[in-house]
C-alpha cells in the first residue's frame, strides 16, 4: 500500500464534493466553501475527490462521473428548502435522485421559514438522495429539526464549518474594545430601507472611517438606492479584497453587517464583529453557538450600545459532534 492512500478491493476510494461556490451570486458561498473544502479534504484525505456544482444542473457527463464514486459530500450553505421542486438552491430533480450516489451533508442549512411545512416531493427527494448510513452535519437546530421530522436520525448540529476555527484560544485574540474604523456589509436580497439606513447612520456617526464590502451581486446598487454611496469607502468586491483589509493589522477595524458569513469571516481574521440577523438562519446559529448576533428588529439603540460597549466572545462550539462527523470517515 502506498503511504497516504487507502485501497479497498484493489481500488482507490473515490468521493464527490458538491461545490456550492460555482455559479453563485453571493461571495458568502465562497467563504463557506473555503472552510468546508478544508474540512472535507482533511476528513477524506485518503480518498480521490471529484467536484460537482450545486447551483447548476448535473450534466450528462457529471452523471457519468457519479457512477465512479462511492458517495458525495454537500458542502455547506442553505441548500435545503421545504419546497425543493420550486426553490432550487440545490439544483437537483427526479433524474438526479436515481443517478446520484448517496450524499452526506456538511454544515448545511435549511432555507425556508419555520412556518412552511415540508412538501411530499421534498421528503421523497431528500430520502432518495441523502445517505441513510452516514452521519449528516447541519449548521443549526432548525435544520436539525427539519431533518429529524423527515426521519433522519443520523444527523448532528455542528454549526457551519466556517465557525469550527473559532476556538476559545482564537476568540481570546479578538479585541473587545471598539475599533477606530468599521466595515459594513448589507444584504441585497433582504432589504429594509429604514433599518439599513439606521445601521449606516449609526456606524458613520461612531467611526472615523466606514468601508463597505459588496458581498452580493446587487449590494452596490442597494447602498446607492439608500443614498449612502458617497458616504462610505468601497473596497474591492472580491473575497481577496475583503481578506486583505481584514488582514491589514495597521487598520483598527470592526465588522458590522447583515451578512452572516461576512461577519464570521471577520471573526476568523480576529476582527471585533457585530452580526445583524436578517432571518432565522443567522438568529438560529447565533443562539446555538453564542455568536455575536443581534436581531435586525431589536430596538434602535441596541446596535449603538453593541458598538460602544465592550464585546466579549464566548462562542460555544459543539466539538464532540464535529469530531463525530469527521471521524466517521476514518475507517
Amino acid at each position: 500500500m502506498t503511504i497516504g492512500i487507502i485501497i479497498m478491493n484493489n481500488r482507490i476510494i473515490k468521493a464527490g464534493i458538491l461545490d456550492t461556490s460555482i455559479a453563485t451570486q453571493n461571495t458568502g458561498d465562497l467563504i463557506i466553501m473555503e472552510a468546508a473544502k478544508e474540512e472535507a479534504e482533511n476528513a477524506l484525505i485518503h480518498n480521490q475527490l471529484l467536484y460537482f456544482p450545486t447551483h447548476e444542473k448535473l450534466s450528462s457527463y457529471g452523471r457519468q462521473l457519479q457512477k465512479k464514486i462511492s458517495f458525495n459530500i454537500a458542502c455547506g450553505t442553505n441548500l435545503l428548502h421545504s419546497h425543493m421542486g420550486i426553490v432550487k438552491q440545490w439544483h437537483i430533480g427526479i433524474l438526479d435522485a436515481y443517478t446520484m450516489k448517496p450524499t452526506v451533508l456538511l454544515g448545511v442549512g435549511w432555507r425556508s421559514h419555520k412556518k412552511r411545512n415540508t412538501d411530499f416531493y421534498t421528503k421523497w427527494l431528500l430520502n432518495k438522495v441523502l445517505s441513510h448510513t452516514h452521519l449528516h452535519s447541519v449548521r443549526d437546530s432548525y435544520a436539525e429539526k427539519k431533518m429529524r421530522d423527515m426521519g433522519f436520525n443520523n444527523v448532528v448540529n455542528t454549526g457551519c464549518p466556517t465557525t469550527w476555527s473559532l476556538t476559545k484560544d482564537h476568540c481570546q485574540k479578538i479585541p473587545i474594545k471598539k475599533g477606530e474604523n468599521a466595515i459594513v456589509v448589507l444584504t441585497d436580497y433582504s432589504q429594509d430601507i429604514e433599518r439599513d439606513s439606521h445601521i449606516l447612520n449609526t456606524v458613520i456617526s461612531n467611526y472615523k472611517k466606514v468601508f463597505f464590502w459588496c458581498q452580493g451581486l446587487l449590494d452596490h446598487e442597494y447602498i446607492a438606492q439608500l443614498g449612502f454611496e458617497n458616504k462610505v469607502e468601497f473596497i474591492s468586491p472580491s473575497l481577496k479584497g475583503y481578506r486583505n483589509i481584514l488582514a491589514d493589522k495597521s487598520i483598527s477595524l470592526d465588522y458590522i453587517g447583515t451578512r452572516l458569513h461576512g461577519g464570521i469571516f471577520a471573526l476568523q481574521h480576529f476582527r471585533r464583529s457585530i452580526l445583524i440577523g436578517v432571518d432565522h438562519r443567522a438568529n438560529e446559529m447565533g443562539k446555538d453557538l453564542n455568536l455575536p448576533v443581534i436581531d435586525r428588529y431589536a430596538s434602535s439603540s441596541d446596535i449603538e450600545n453593541k458598538i460602544l460597549n465592550d464585546l466579549e466572545l464566548n462562542i460555544k462550539l459543539p466539538q464532540e459532534k464535529i469530531d463525530l462527523w469527521k471521524n466517521q470517515f476514518n475507517v
